[in-house]
This record gives structure tokens, C-alpha cells and sequence, in this order.
């Protein structure tokens, strides 16, 4: 019984590894991006409020608040990015989620100069 129970775990376990690498149709892709770029928008929306409602609070605070600005831009771009990966599959898909990883590490690396010293 225990065997069973360990042959049938192993079996979903490389189904669900195999699977995430397969392509979404081009309707739940566009869908899944425009969800993810008004979810991006709306995050945004909110973070450039807080930088204006900071300029009379000091220049370290309208820094801290830019600087959550840039990584929140960063973030919302990088949803839709992989988001827009899923219209692909298998290696393609791969390299392309590595891609925006990497360039939400370098926007993320770039906010870091606007970080209050």
C-alpha cells in the first residue's frame, strides 16, 4: 500500500513539473496579462501618490518613496513579463522568465541609487 501511495506522489509530482512549462492558449495569456498590467497600473498609481504627498516631508522620505516608485514599476513589469511568458513552452518559456528575471534584478539594482545614504 505504502508503495502505491509513494509511486503515485512520485507520478503527479513530474506531472506538475512537466506541466509548468507548457504553453497557455493565446486568450487565458492576454487575459493573465491584462490582469496583471491593471494590477501593475493601479500599484503604481498608488506608489507615485505616495511620492507626492512626500514632498513636504523631507528629501530622505521623497527618496524612500521614489525609490519604492521604481521597484514597484519594476515589479508590475516584470508580472506581465512572465505573464506574457506563458504564451510559450518548454525551453523558450524557460529562457524567457530568465530574461525578465534578470531585468527585474537590474531595475531593482537601479533603484537601489535612489535609496536615501
Amino acid at each position: 500500500m505504502e508503495t502505491r501511495k509513494l509511486i503515485f506522489a512520485a507520478l503527479a509530482g513530474s506531472l506538475l513539473a512537466f506541466g509548468c512549462n507548457r504553453a497557455e492558449s493565446p486568450k487565458e495569456v492576454q487575459k493573465d496579462v491584462a490582469d496583471a498590467q491593471q494590477d501593475a497600473a493601479e500599484q503604481t498609481s498608488e506608489a507615485r501618490e505616495e511620492v507626492a504627498s512626500s514632498y513636504g516631508e523631507g528629501q530622505e522620505q521623497v527618496a524612500e518613496n521614489q525609490y519604492d516608485l521604481a521597484v514597484t514599476e519594476a515589479e508590475g513589469t516584470h508580472k506581465v513579463a512572465i505573464e506574457a511568458c506563458e504564451a510559450t513552452s518548454g525551453s523558450e518559456q524557460e529562457a524567457c522568465k530568465a530574461r525578465a528575471d534578470e531585468e527585474l534584478a537590474a531595475a531593482k539594482q537601479r533603484a537601489e541609487t535612489l535609496k536615501p545614504q
